[in-house]
């Protein structure tokens, strides 16, 4: 993600992101949706039989699945404790500021929304299509249903826990920082979003949109929380 917070060149700019981001995201759905090129690559992870990953497999299913869920859901369940109990402690006070609400609220929204996602676009993954040994029909998200479940893998649900880690990027003070941000949020990402590639359950598509909502929700929310100054009141620390 391009960006440039807090160097010194300048600072985040959150409504040129959410632009650019927009853009990006419109390029994506229409280039996959019309080449074919999520088909072409998931070719590659699919030998006719099976998929290259296992997704029944207990070893790399907790390290690619649960353990990194498990380890941001901790993070962000803590950060949640501290914030309300900074209103009742005093020792917690340190804990009500702009930065820890904005962590928390990226850290909810994102997973909510792509997740919210998943249950309307009614897109199916890549194990249960006829392509691929399944027995339902390739849609685009929103396209009527043609039985009587709804598919529920478009986004990328699992990869967007990764993703939410993008917050750290407007936080980060020097450029250095914003680098390593950035590299460690695309990292969990990637790594959690291409492990469901590798077993089927998601195509490339779902993993970049999710990338981009993610981010699209980052600035959103850095604009409302850390720009726009909409909360007002001594409430919040700085």
């Amino acid at each position: 993600m391009a960006c440039d917070a807090q160097n010194p060149g300048g600072r985040f700019r959150a409504g040129r992101q959410l632009a650019i981001s927009a853009l990006l995201l419109a390029l994506v759905m229409f280039l996959f949706e019309y080449t074919g090129l999520d088909f072409q690559i998931s070719d590659n992870f699919y030998d006719g039989t099976a998929w290259i990953v296992d997704a029944d497999q207990p070893v790399t299913r907790f390290f690619f699945y649960d353990l990194p869920r498990w380890l941001l859901i901790a993070y962000g369940s803590s950060l949640c404790i501290l914030f309300l109990l900074s209103f009742v402690l005093k020792p917690c006070e340190k804990f009500r500021t702009r930065r820890i609400l904005f962590i928390i609220l990226c850290a909810i929204l994102i997973p909510l929304t792509v997740g919210t996602g998943k249950k309307i676009s009614n897109v199916y993954c890549p194990y249960q299509l006829t392509e691929y040994g399944g027995t339902k029909p390739h849609l685009w998200p929103f396209q009527e249903r043609v039985s009587g479940d709804s598919g529920k893998c478009f986004p990328a649900g699992h990869a967007s826990a990764g993703f939410a880690l993008l917050l750290f990027i407007p936080l980060a003070r020097t450029r250095k920082g914003m680098i390593t941000a950035t590299v460690g949020a695309m990292a969990a990402g990637w790594i959690m979003g291409g492990y469901q590639m590798l077993n089927g359950r998601h195509f490339l598509s779902h993993t970049l949109v999710t990338m981009l909502l993610s981010w699209i929700i980052v600035c959103l929310l850095y604009f409302l929380v850390m720009e726009s100054r909409l909360l007002k009141g001594n409430w919040l620390k700085s």
